[in-house]
């Protein structure tokens, strides 16, 4: 019994000639098929250096695509000729150039041998088991793709779009049962010939011409027609982000390939000497960079799809940017408390958060005109500038921005809905902000401004009402993931401590009780009775002006 590996590659093909070797000089019958968008010249190269193994078999070279059928006709033709050329050949595994061996040869050979007749094909039936993480599943079947992904990606879109809103719907051979899994398979030599000599392959190859991602669907779905004995598992280790990318495999993560249970490796970093030699070479490094070993392979993997779909928490950037496809919105990097209303009724608030311990203790950051960093700076943490033009550019990322810049210590700033709607929005979602609001002072806020006449004021303070009731409306929604605790204006005139002690509560780290005598001044006791007069003689205006109206239209009736 003898064991044979198909290699697919298109690159690196230095590599590959080490893994051919390797195999070839440990028992196996070798087959090499090389992409023919791989130069001649390293190609040529490549057949020159294994010349001395005479038994190493190449492949007629093709041109495959990614996600075409001609990538798995490849790899099934290269198995042909590889089965074709070696009677004594047992059982077939396809490997990629950048796949290794992390067990030996032998274990790999005795373990076929205890499982004659056995396929080892991840094969997970469509419709039963979701195994696409992200993309296109079930219409990879259903729909025609006769456009490359990667090289005519906005023909493969528009195409796409075309057909779901035609509701296109192809039909698969009835005889056929549609799986989908890795597409590095190892088949035993009788199920790899009733698929290359089956009388309905015409009819299946056409089938599947017309598919997306054949290599991970072809093999996977004959199986479940031909072979004898299933092992619903592949040999080769591999990983892959929500993408569909495979995770690459480094230098450090030798003590991870160490546990696996699998007999080859994929993706290997070309650059990773350390685990070439290691493998291949059979020389352990002296000195190999080594993670600590707290966490194991699927952890290690688990933490790199959180890594790569939502980043850090607070830190985006270019390369790591969260998408609402996993995760509505981005939360801020740690705790910051806004203070929505308090500076309509408190002289000196950020002065008395920093002698409370707020390390960062801004005014009012989104006001319409201006920027208030903590000290009145023309630059806060990170070196964000106090510009407002620049900041609405992306308020959102202005936020984030200033919490990841001073992450080690608590933050926080005096807010009103009305200095922007939409970061009201943003911090009621975001878990992270601790919400103090005072209901109704927005009505101490209300000041004429100079050529404004008394029913302008009066709308004014209408939408401003408008706004707030939207804003209290919102904050019951289920979306709202702040903690919100709201103040009515009545109970503050008569408490003002309350508000205060429940922002000192809050404070990180505070150890000493609250001093009511520290506690900031309240405005003017008048502001009130200020408001409802500049509200009653915008009234009395309003009716003067309707009653003048309606004299004016008697005496022209008159006239």
């Amino acid at each position: 019994m003898t064991v044979g590996i198909c290699i697919l590659a298109h690159d690196h093909l230095y590599r590959v000639e080490q893994l051919a070797r390797h195999l070839a000089t440990n028992g196996c019958r070798v087959a090499v098929h090389i992409d023919k968008r791989c130069s001649d010249a390293e190609f040529s190269k490549l057949h020159h250096a294994l010349s001395d193994l005479p038994e190493i078999l190449f492949q007629k070279r093709t041109r495959c695509e990614w996600g075409t059928f001609a990538l798995h006709d490849a790899a099934l033709e290269t198995a042909r000729t590889l089965i074709d050329t070696y009677e004594d050949v047992s059982h077939v595994t396809l490997v990629s150039g950048s796949c290794i061996p992390v067990r030996p040869i032998a274990e790999l050979e005795a373990h076929l041998k205890q499982n004659p007749n056995t396929d080892f094909v991840e094969s997970n039936i469509v419709g039963i088991k979701d195994w696409v993480q992200e993309g296109l599943a079930e219409e990879r079947f259903t729909l025609y793709f006769p456009f490359g992904w990667r090289s005519q990606r906005w023909l493969f879109d528009k195409f796409v779009d075309l057909q779901r809103k035609l509701h296109v719907q192809r039909r698969a051979p009835e005889y056929l049962t549609l799986a989908m899994g890795s597409q590095w398979w190892t088949l035993c030599r009788g199920t790899l010939r009733a698929i290359l000599d089956d009388p309905r392959k015409e009819e299946t190859d056409r089938f599947f011409k017309k598919c997306w991602i054949v290599d991970e669907s072809y093999i996977q779905s004959l199986v479940r027609t031909h072979s004898v004995n299933l092992i619903n598992k592949s040999l080769c280790l591999t990983e892959f982000d929500p993408q569909g990318k495979p995770f690459t495999f480094y230098d450090d993560h030798a003590h991870l390939l160490e546990e696996t249970e699998s007999f080859f490796a994929r993706k290997v970093w070309h650059g990773a000497d350390g685990l070439y030699n290691r493998y291949i070479n059979g020389v352990t490094p002296l000195a190999v960079a080594r993670r600590p070993r707290t966490e194991s392979l699927k952890q290690i993997i688990a933490r790199g799809r959180d890594l790569r779909c939502v980043g850090r928490p607070g830190l985006v950037m270019q390369s790591r940017f969260p998408v609402q496809a996993h995760e509505r919105q981005h939360s801020t990097a740690r705790r910051y408390m806004v203070l929505d209303g308090y500076d309509a009724l408190f002289d000196g608030m950020p002065q008395w958060l920093e002698d409370e311990g707020i390390e960062g203790a801004h005014g009012r950051i989104f006001a319409k005109d201006r920027v208030e960093f903590s000290g009145n700076g023309d630059t806060g943490p990170g070196g964000i500038v106090a510009n407002p033009r620049i900041r609405n550019w992306n308020t959102e990322q202005f936020l984030t921005h200033l919490i990841w810049n001073r992450r080690e210590s608590q933050q926080a700033f005096l807010f009103h809905v009305s200095d922007t709607t939409r970061m009201a929005s943003f911090i009621l979602k975001d878990p992270n902000a601790d919400i103090f609001l005072i209901r109704g002072a927005y009505s101490l806020m209300l000041e004429p401004q100079i050529g404004e006449t008394a029913n302008d004021f009066r709308r004014r303070a209408k939408k401003m009402r408008r706004l707030e009731e939207k804003h209290l409306a919102e904050i019951k929604a289920p979306t709202t993931r702040a903690n919100v605790q709201i103040f009515d204006l009545q109970e503050v005139v008569r408490n003002p401590a309350l508000p205060l002690a429940a922002v000192a509560n809050a404070i990180e780290n505070r150890a000493a009780a609250l001093n009511e005598e520290s506690l900031p001044q309240l405005r003017s006791a008048y502001g009130l009775s200020e408001l409802t007069a500049r509200m009653r003689n915008a009234a009395a205006a309003d009716r003067k002006g309707q009653i003048a109206a309606a004299l004016g239209k008697l005496a022209s009736d008159g006239a």
